[in-house]
C-alpha cells in the first residue's frame, strides 16, 4: 500500500483477481439452481436440485474461498491488502441482501398479522373454536422459543466472535415495562419506519379487530377487505420468496468474509447449533407427548393414526403440504370437522413450533451476543418467551418460513439480521426436523382442544341431568364417543 493509502499496482491486479474468482463462484451458483438432475418426471423434464442443497453449496462454496483467502491475508503484506480490499467488495453481495431482508420485514409483519386474525375471526365456530386451538399452540410455541434459549445456554454457543460487536437496528426498550408501553405507537407512520415490530403487530391486530367488527354491519365491504388483505399477503409472501431466491449469494459473501476474517469458532459455532438444534427438537416433542398424556391420549392409538402424516412431512419438507393429511388423521381420531380443519389451517399460519419456536429463539440469542448484548438475564428470557409468541403469528409453513420468523423475531429485539444469512447455510441439515414438529403441533392443538370440548360438554350434560333437561342436542356433541377414544 501506498504512503497515501492507496493500493500497489500489484495489489490492485491481485484485489480484481479475487473480485473475478467471486463472481465465477457466483455464477457456479447460478448454474447449480438451474441444473437439472434425476430422472425424468411426467413433464418429460427432470427435478431441480433443492434450495436446500444450493445453500449447502454456498456454504462450501464460500468456506473454500474464505480459507483461500485468509492463506494468501497470512502470506505475503502485499497480498493482505489486496485482500482487504476484495473483501469490501465481497461483502457488498451480503449487505445488499440483509438490506433486502430488512425492507420486507414491515409489509410481512403488518399483513400476516392482519390475515390470521382475520381468518380466527371469520366466523362464529373459527373465533369459539379456536380459542383453544389458539392456545395450544401459543403455549407450544412459547415453550420451543424457551427450550431454543436453554439449548444456546446448555450447547454453550457463542456468537460474539463472529465479528466484531455491531450496533443493533433499532431502539429496544430495556426493560418489559417499556416494552409493554411501546406496544402502542403514537404515531402510524413512525410505527412503520421505527424498526421495532411490536407496535406494527398492534396495528396489525387493530386493523383485524376494526374487519371483523365491519362485517357485523357491512359483510360486502368485509368481505371487499378481507379478500384485500388475501391480495396483499400474496404479493407480499411473492416478494418475500424473490428476496430469499438470493440467499445463496448472500452466504456465499457472508461465510467467505467470516471465515477470513476469523478464526475456526465459526465452525465449532455452526456444529454446535446443529446438536443444539436437534436436541431442542426432541425436548419439543416430548412436550408434545406430555400434552397428550395430560389429556389422557391413548398414545399407540395417536401414533397409529398420525404415523403417514409425519412421514410425509418429514419426506416432503413442507408442513403446509402436509395440512390434508393433519386434517385426515385428526378425524380419523375422533376430532369433528370443524376443529380439525380449524387446526389444520391455524397450525399453518400460527404457533410453529420449530420454524417460528425454536429455530428463531436460538437465532436471537446468538444475534445477541453478536451486538454485545448479555442474553442470560431473566429480563431477556421472559421477553423472548413472549416476542417468540407473538411472532409466530402469521408465519406460513412453506419454504422460508423460518426465514420469516426470524426476521420478525429479530426485529422485536432490534437486532441485526447479519446471522441470518451465515445459518442459513446449514439451513438444509436442520431443516429435515422443522416439518414434523410443525404438522405435530398442529395435530396436537386439535386433539387437546378436542378433548377439552368434550369434557367440557360432558360436564354440561351431567349438569342438565341434574336440572331434569335433556342432554344437548347430538350435533352439539356428535363427537364425544369418539373423542374418549383418542
Amino acid at each position: 500500500m501506498k504512503p497515501d493509502g492507496s493500493l500497489t499496482t500489484a495489489s490492485l491486479l491481485f484485489a480484481i483477481g479475487i473480485i473475478v474468482l467471486f463472481a465465477g463462484a457466483t455464477v457456479g451458483l447460478v448454474f447449480l439452481k438451474k441444473l437439472r438432475v434425476g430422472k425424468r418426471g411426467e413433464d418429460g423434464k427432470r427435478k431441480k436440485i433443492s434450495f436446500g442443497l444450493v445453500m449447502l453449496a454456498a456454504l462450501v462454496f464460500g468456506t473454500v474461498f474464505g480459507l483461500f483467502l485468509k492463506l494468501l491475508w497470512s502470506s505475503d503484506i502485499y497480498l493482505a491488502f489486496g485482500v482487504n480490499a476484495a473483501l469490501e467488495w465481497v461483502n457488498i453481495v451480503q449487505e445488499l441482501f440483509l438490506a433486502a431482508l430488512q425492507l420486507v420485514v414491515v409489509p410481512l409483519v403488518i399483513v400476516s398479522i392482519i390475515r390470521a386474525f382475520v381468518k380466527v375471526g371469520a366466523s362464529k365456530d373459527a373465533a369459539r373454536g379456536g380459542l383453544w386451538i389458539m392456545a395450544a399452540l401459543l403455549f407450544t410455541v412459547a415453550v420451543s422459543g424457551a427450550v431454543g434459549y436453554f439449548a444456546v445456554k446448555l450447547f454453550g454457543l457463542n456468537a460474539s466472535g463472529l465479528g466484531d460487536p455491531v450496533e443493533k437496528i433499532g431502539n429496544t426498550p430495556t426493560t418489559i415495562i417499556n416494552t409493554v408501553t411501546g406496544i402502542v405507537p403514537t404515531n402510524f407512520f413512525k410505527a412503520l419506519t421505527s424498526n421495532n415490530a411490536l407496535p406494527i403487530v398492534f396495528l396489525g391486530i387493530l386493523i383485524a379487530a376494526a374487519i371483523v367488527m365491519v362485517k357485523k354491519y357491512d359483510k360486502e365491504k368485509a368481505v371487499k377487505a378481507q379478500n384485500a388483505i388475501e391480495v396483499l399477503y400474496e404479493i407480499v409472501g411473492t416478494v418475500v420468496d424473490i428476496v430469499i431466491k438470493f440467499t445463496p449469494y448472500g452466504i456465499l459473501s457472508m461465510v467467505a468474509v467470516q471465515i477470513a476474517i476469523n478464526d475456526w469458532s465459526v465452525f465449532v459455532t455452526l456444529g454446535g447449533f446443529i446438536a443444539a438444534f436437534y436436541a431442542g427438537i426432541a425436548v419439543i416433542a416430548a412436550l408434545h407427548i406430555l400434552l397428550l398424556l395430560v389429556f389422557g391420549v391413548n398414545l399407540k392409538n395417536y401414533f397409529k393414526k398420525t404415523a403417514k402424516t409425519y412421514l410425509f412431512a418429514l419426506t416432503s419438507m413442507s408442513s403446509i403440504a402436509t395440512v390434508p393429511l393433519t386434517i385426515k388423521c385428526q378425524r380419523d381420531m375422533g376430532v369433528s370437522d370443524t376443529t380439525a380443519n380449524l387446526a389444520g389451517s391455524l397450525g399453518t399460519c400460527v404457533g410453529q413450533n420449530a420454524c417460528a419456536g425454536l429455530y428463531p429463539a436460538m437465532l436471537v440469542v446468538l444475534a445477541a451476543m453478536y451486538s454485545g448484548i448479555d442474553p442470560w438475564t431473566v429480563e431477556f428470557a421472559v421477553k423472548l418467551v413472549l416476542f417468540t409468541a407473538i411472532s409466530s403469528i402469521g408465519v406460513a409453513g412453506v419454504g422460508g418460513g423460518n426465514i420469516q420468523a426470524s426476521l420478525l423475531l429479530l426485529a422485536m429485539f432490534g437486532l441485526p439480521f447479519n446471522l441470518i444469512t451465515l445459518f442459513l447455510g446449514i439451513d438444509f441439515i436442520v431443516g429435515f426436523a422443522r416439518p414434523p414438529i410443525n404438522a405435530g403441533d398442529s395435530i396436537v392443538a386439535g386433539v387437546v382442544a378436542q378433548r377439552i370440548n368434550d369434557l367440557t360438554r360432558a360436564r354440561r350434560n351431567r349438569k342438565r341431568a341434574r336440572l331434569g333437561l335433556p342432554p344437548l342436542p347430538p350435533e352439539v356433541s356428535e363427537n364425544l364417543e369418539a373423542g374418549a377414544n383418542i
